[in-house]
């Protein structure tokens, strides 16, 4: 279940965004193994983990993040989540911050937007899978890459019709309990928050004031990026991520 590369150096654990898989992280996780052991694992209700137990909250899948921790023998590790992957790595980073070695949080928030994420999981609900298509992918991704169809938009597109809409909605529920501002303040750990200039879902503002509630934390804002970081600008993104997280 585990998507796994280098063999020596600092242990970096991926979380992916809501609606994706593990395999999000393709197009940057070799160059993140170049001294390093990295990590990407399937969320709750998402991939080859779609049939985990549920419901679930948020604080479970922090638990999980723990639990998978354990599995690889690890007390500690770089985290890296992006949006909803970011949303578990603040709720876990609040739960036990020791099980850090550094936490890197793109294209997230630190707080729920109820009213917005109740209406995802109900649309799910109403509607199925296919009907979310347009509203995510355009949120996801530039204009550009919708219109080319590019090989990241197509695996989005892929992993949206093959998820559960119940799966769906638990996931969009589950945020509803994010209460992440201000309670790391104190966090221990280097951080780096990185924000993508053309991202519809989470706005430079927002990100950078995740940034100026943790007082060590850096920031980093990539022009032109959007939601998906990693699917349309991987490059960027790799380069970022290669800058701040330590290497043998």
């Amino acid at each position: 279940m585990l998507l796994e590369r280098g063999t020596s150096g600092p242990p970096v654990l991926l979380l992916h965004s809501l609606g994706l898989d593990k395999h999000m992280w393709t197009p940057i996780v070799d160059r993140l193994a170049v001294g390093r052991r990295v990590f990407a694992y399937d969320l709750r209700g998402h991939g080859e983990a779609a049939a985990a137990p549920q419901p679930f909250t948020l604080r479970d899948l922090a638990r999980d993040l723990f639990a998978v921790l354990d599995e690889l023998s690890l007390e500690t590790a770089h985290v890296v989540g992006l949006s909803y992957g970011g949303a578990i790595a603040q709720t876990a980073a609040i739960e036990d911050p020791g099980r850090f070695a550094s936490l890197a949080l793109l294209a997230t928030t630190d707080r729920a937007f109820p009213d917005v994420f109740e209406q995802r999981a109900a649309a799910a609900e109403a509607g199925g899978m296919a009907a979310q298509l347009d509203e995510s992918l355009s949120r996801w991704f530039t204009s550009e890459a919708l219109a080319a169809d590019t090989p990241g938009v197509r695996y989005a597109r892929d992993c949206l019709l093959a998820m559960d809409p119940a799966s769906w909605a638990r996931a969009w529920r589950s945020m509803k309990e994010l209460d992440a501002q201000g309670k790391l303040a104190h966090f221990p750990a280097p951080v780096l928050v990185v924000a993508g200039g053309a991202d519809a879902s989470g706005p430079t503002a927002l990100l950078r004031g995740i940034a100026d509630g943790i007082p060590s934390a850096r920031f980093r804002e990539l022009p032109g990026v959007p939601h998906m970081q990693t699917l349309e600008r991987a490059d960027e993104v790799a380069a970022v991520l290669d800058e701040f997280l330590p290497r043998d």
